[in-house]
């Protein structure tokens, strides 16, 4: 019997010891690029319009079709466009938190929808990156961090894109500003 309970002692500890690892873990283990929405002069303002945004990426694609005898036939579509939206239709937002891609470039499309519905609009926002793969332990896994290499955005509605801190972590702190001209009442 006393086998029996050192036996069961041991295991305790163990499990203890060894079972608590995740709690090591960082509480965030996602990566997202923050984007701040500021006007002319610098100073944050929340946005009028109506703002989606649509993440895409350029990969090559498997089609499966099936055959008029049942069976699969597989090719590759090679350069294919994939679009997901991240944000629909939001109204009032001051800033976004968006994830960037495994691939070395990652591309958002804003597009904008004026309070009459009659404007209508969009800007591409390029951002090309270096990817580092960060591995704390076995238990949780690996997270991507990127550094910021070069940026390029369109104009039509907005004016620039600027980095803030090139270093995209799990830490919550911005690292894009995108500057629109905003005419005021009392300027």
């Amino acid at each position: 019997m006393r086998k029996l309970a050192a036996l069961f002692g041991f295991i305790l500890f163990l499990t203890i010891l060894f079972g608590c690892e995740v709690e090591n873990c960082p509480p965030n283990s996602m990566t997202y690029a923050h984007f701040s929405l500021v006007d002319q002069h610098g100073r944050a303002f929340k946005s009028s319009d109506t703002i989606s945004i649509i993440g895409q990426i350029e990969t090559d694609v498997v089609v499966y079709e099936t055959l008029p005898d049942g069976t699969q036939q597989s090719h590759t579509v090679y350069d294919s466009l994939v679009n997901d939206t991240f944000i629909n239709r939001e109204v009032g937002a001051n800033s976004f938190k968006l994830p960037l891609s495994y691939a070395n470039q990652t591309r958002f499309i804003f597009v904008y929808r004026g309070l009459n519905e009659s404007f209508r609009g969009e800007d591409t926002i390029d951002i090309y990156h270096n990817n580092i793969p960060y591995f704390t332990n076995l238990d949780c896994g690996t997270m991507m961090f990127y550094t910021i290499t070069q940026t390029q955005t369109t104009h039509h509605r907005l004016d620039s894109l600027v980095v803030t801190n090139s270093n995209i972590d799990n830490y919550d702190k911005e690292n894009f500003k995108i500057y629109y001209t905003v005419i005021t009442s009392n300027e």
